[in-house]
This record gives structure tokens, sequence and C-alpha cells, in this order.
């Protein structure tokens, strides 16, 4: 019996029940655990549903903010601080600056001053907790507050659904925060950590990695404060290990920007990894300084009338004094630490010329980065379909999208081979870059707005016309092939043809919102009807190369119908 079970290891799913099942015969035996538990579920589903209700009601509003706030270094400092403050979460803002650098509407020193004020913003929240969290029965006010936001959920549509979210979210937090007050209570006689008092040295990065484990399984340093604050609230955790697990809080926010930087590219790596040095070097100074930083903090409690045994508003304040500090310490440096990460951190040497540059997956995460990223992309997508149509009609770009072709450039020989085929480059330049596009149009599900939803649908229309007018350049490319000899019967119409699509590419490539560019080739096409009648007529030309001319016609003006702006163009939907 012993040969066949040799090396037999239980499956995983076998141990993931077993874990739960033991899990929950220990919250059932202590319900003093099971109250904690409970609170911490509580405000960690308050915090989802809070950070979804503040992506909805912003409709691009937060974005848009954060994008233009970093003009100077106070300012994104200042913005990121009072941005976190309103929103309470830190990881919202570093994932929406991760994702502006990626779509490159904000330079790196920029993204990171809004990190470092992001980091004094999200010590609001222990201010909140202290102050009114573990001094009222926040459980009076959930209830009403769940109720609506519950109602809210089933009557409310679009963005208005987000007060309902919001809500839940105030509701659900206050829950868990009164939760984690019980649970503190209840084993207040049960358990105490009196002995941890932090005396020797060593003791105080045990706290701080505490801090960092906690924060990283939880994925959120409100959570961590919350319980750090409850235990201090009610006797169960001493001061100085308090402030050690704070510190160690700091660091463990650095995960969300760690994680978002496994699906970003080269800029979003460097801010991640900006943040992460900024935690790192704050928490080292705050470590080495936690002495003095304390005896400050007493003689400012003192100063502003706080009792001397008000623990938890004295971590409140520790927690926002370590970090305005860091911020103090690294502001000077925060050029050369962008060009440090920039040499660092390079972008990819050999990024295939097809592969988007813009589409990242933090981007994905809010409504307005995913449609900035998606406009780069278009942007690009538009220029390389300008130059495949440019070959469709055959003549080179350089003398059609800088400036108006001339004459002597659409009339000069054509030789056949010097051409490579539109269908050909459109494999190459523009069919991998669609299929992204289309890619990440589908991976998008985030809430958007009225008008984000129709920006969105002129992107997707604007992208898909633009192929399809790279299908009718390839069609009208073979017959101006055949026909492309001097002294050809068609050189003569052909040359007129391609000079009108010609002049329409240059109008839209120097201004996208161009309007009546088919209004040259109408003018072709009308007089070449009426000339092949003539010809016709006198037999200069014969019924089959006519109805080739005609044709070439119609595909040169489903072309540039397929390239003209609607009434309303993407441009034109921002919100």
């Amino acid at each position: 019996m012993i040969g066949p079970l040799q090396g037999w290891r239980p499956p995983r799913r076998v141990l993931e029940v077993l874990g739960l099942a033991a899990a929950a015969a220990l919250l059932v035996a202590r319900l003093d655990l099971a109250t904690l538990a409970a609170g911490l579920g509580f405000f960690l589903w308050g915090m989802t549903y809070l950070e979804d209700a503040i992506k909805r009601l912003s409709g691009g509003t937060l974005n848009r903010w954060l994008a233009a706030a970093t003009a100077s270094t106070p300012r994104a400092i200042a913005v990121g601080t009072l941005s976190t403050a309103l929103v309470q979460s830190s990881s919202l803002i570093t994932l929406l600056a991760m994702s502006f650098v990626g779509a490159g509407l904000i330079a790196l020193p920029g993204a990171i001053a809004l990190l470092f004020g992001a980091n004094l913003g999200t010590t609001t929240g222990a201010w909140l907790i202290a102050a009114f969290g573990l001094k009222l029965s926040l459980s009076h006010y959930a209830m009403p507050l769940l109720a609506l936001g519950l109602l809210g959920s089933r009557l409310l549509k679009g963005s208005r659904a987000g007060l309902a979210g919001l809500s839940l979210g105030v509701g659900l937090l206050f829950l868990g925060i009164d939760f984690m007050k019980l649970g503190f209570e209840s084993i207040q006689n049960g358990l105490s950590l009196d002995g941890l008092v932090g005396e020797r040295v060593w003791h105080w990065p045990l706290f701080v990695l505490f801090g960092v484990a906690a924060t990283v399984v939880m994925q959120s340093s409100h959570a961590t404060l919350l319980i750090i604050l409850a235990a201090l609230g009610s006797g169960q955790l001493p001061y100085l290990p308090a402030l050690a697990i704070a510190i160690g809080a700091n660091i463990g926010t650095t995960v969300t920007a760690l994680l978002g930087a496994i699906g970003a590219g080269a800029a979003g790596r460097r801010l991640a990894g900006a943040h992460l040095i900024f935690n790192l070097a704050t928490a080292c100074v705050a470590l080495a300084l936690l002495l003095p930083l304390a005896e400050l903090v007493d003689r400012l409690a003192e100063l502003i009338g706080l009792a001397a045994t008000a623990w938890p508003m004295k971590l409140a304040l520790f927690h926002t004094l370590f970090n305005g500090l860091g911020i103090l310490l690294m502001l000077p440096v925060i050029p050369r630490l962008a060009r440090l990460l920039e040499r660092l951190v390079p972008e990819p040497s050999r990024r295939p010329p097809a592969q988007a540059r813009y589409l990242e997956d933090t981007a994905l995460a809010h409504a307005d980065t995913a449609l900035a990223a998606l406009e780069q992309e278009s942007r690009r997508l538009e220029r390389r379909a300008y130059h495949v149509l440019c070959e469709a009609i055959l003549v080179p770009s350089a003398e059609v999208l800088g400036h108006p072709p001339t004459r002597e450039v659409v009339h000069a020989p054509i030789a056949p081979d010097d051409w490579p085929a539109v269908n050909v480059r459109y494999h190459e330049r523009l069919k991998p870059l669609l299929a992204e596009l289309l890619d990440f149009y589908a991976r998008l599900d985030v809430p958007l707005t009225e008008g984000q939803q129709a920006r969105l649908e002129a992107l997707y229309g604007r992208s898909v016309r633009m192929v399809e007018a790279v299908r009718f350049g390839e069609v009208l490319q073979r017959s101006l092939l055949r026909h492309a000899a001097v002294g050809s019967p068609l050189r003569e119409a052909h040359d007129a043809l391609r000079q009108a699509v010609a002049e329409g590419l240059n109008r839209l490539a120097n201004n996208p919102e161009a309007q009546s560019i088919e209004a040259p080739l109408e003018a072709v096409r009308q007089f070449w009807q009426h000339e092949l009648a003539d010809r016709l007529r006198r037999h200069r030309l014969d019924a089959w190369l006519a109805s080739s001319l005609l044709n070439d016609l119609h595909q040169a003006s489903r072309l540039l119908a397929a390239l003209a702006p609607p009434a309303a163009d993407s441009r034109s939907e921002a919100p």
C-alpha cells in the first residue's frame, strides 16, 4: 500500500477547502475573532464600493484634473494630496498616474510629484478614523446609508448610480469600523500585547515588516491603520510598536504600483520604481528617527491641545509628519530620480514597428486613461494609413503629407516595381496595430458617461473606416499600376484622380477635421463622365477601358468618403 501512495500530494483545491474550513471553525469557536474578521471584511468591501463610486461619479473629471495638475511640482504635490484626501484611496491615484504616464499624457517628474502628494493625502484616513471612527457609534449611521444605497442601486441608472455606490461604500466602512472596535473590546481581557514594548532596537524592524505584510495581504493601508488604531484605542497595542507598524503600512502601499507595473510599459515601471524608492527612503528615515519623531509628536500634540493619552490621534499626527518629512527630503532630487529611472528602465530597443505603444493594461482601469490611450494609438494608425494610401495612389508620402502635391510629381514616370502592394503593407503596418486596438476595445470594462461612450464609438468607427479606406486603395492601386505607362489611354484621367486624392489626403493630414475633402475628386469625376461619353462617341476610347475608369473613380470616391470626418468626430465628443 505504501508504494502507490509514495510522493502523493493532495490537490491544491483540496488544501484550499481544508484551509477555509479550518479558518471557519476557528471563527465559529472564537466569536471575538469572527467579529474582527467581519469588521475587516466590511471595511475592505466598503473601500471597493467607494472607489468604484468615485470613478463613476467623476465621469473623467478626476482624471482630467490629475492630468492637468503636473504643470509644476508644488501643484502636482498639492493636487495629489487633495485628490487622495477626497477619494481616500492612494491606490486609485497611483494607478491613474501610471496610466497617464503610460499614455504619454504627463511627464515622469510630474507623476512622481503626484505620487508624493498621494502619500501625504492618504494620511487623512488615519485622522478621520482616529477623530470620529473610534469615538462615535458609527453603526447608527451605517444602517440608513446601507438602506439608501441598496434602494438607489435598484432605482438609479448611469452615472447617478454612483451615488448609491457611494452610500453603500460609506455605510460598509462605518459598519466595519464599529465591528473592529467591538472585536478588540471583546478580547481585551483575553489578549494583551503589553509585552511588545519595543524597547530593543531590533524589535522595531519586525513591527515594520508586520505592517508591510498586513498591507500587502489586505491591499489597503487604510485597513492596516484601522487595525492599529482600534488596537491602540483599546489598549491592546503599545504606542511605539504601533508607530513602527504604521511605517510598514506605508511601504506596503507600494505593492499596488508594483503589481500595476507588471502589465505596464517602461514609463509605468519607472513610476512604480519611484514609488518604491520614496516609500523605502521615507520608512528608513522615520525608523531611524523613531524616538525623536515620537517626542516631536508629543510636543506638537501638547501645542494643539491633545491629551497625553490620545494615542490614536498621536499616531495620525506621526503618520502625517513622517510622510511630510519624506517629501521634504525627496523633493529636491525628483529630476535626478526621474533621469536615474529612465536609465535603469529604458524603452524597449527592439519594439516591433507595428506594436502598440500606449495600450497598457493599467490604462484599462479608468475610462479617461483608456480613451486617451486609444486616441494616441488611433492617431498612429491614421498616420500609417495615410502613408499606405499615398503608396496606393503611387505618390511619395513626402510629396503629399508635408505640403500640397504638385502636378510635376503626379505626372512623373511611374516604375511599378518601386511600389509595394497595398495588401502587403496593410499586413505589415496596419493589421497588427488594428488587432491590438480591437483587443483593447474588447477588454475595456469600466463605467462610461454618455460623452465617453460617444467618444469611444467615434474612435472605433474612425479606426474601422481608416482600414476600409486602405482596402479601397488596394483595389485602386492595382488598376493604376496596370495603366501606369506614359501614353496609356487612362493615364491622363488617372493622373487627375491621383492629384485629387492626394489633395484630400494632404488636407486630412494637416487638419483631421477638414471638411469637403471629396470636392476636388468630385470635380474630376464630373469632368471625366462627360469626357468619357464624348470619347466613346468618337471611338477614341473603348467601352472596356471606360468602365475601368468609372470603377476607379468610384473606388477613389469611396476611399475619401471613408476618410471624411463625420459631423461629430471623436475629438469633439469630450464630456
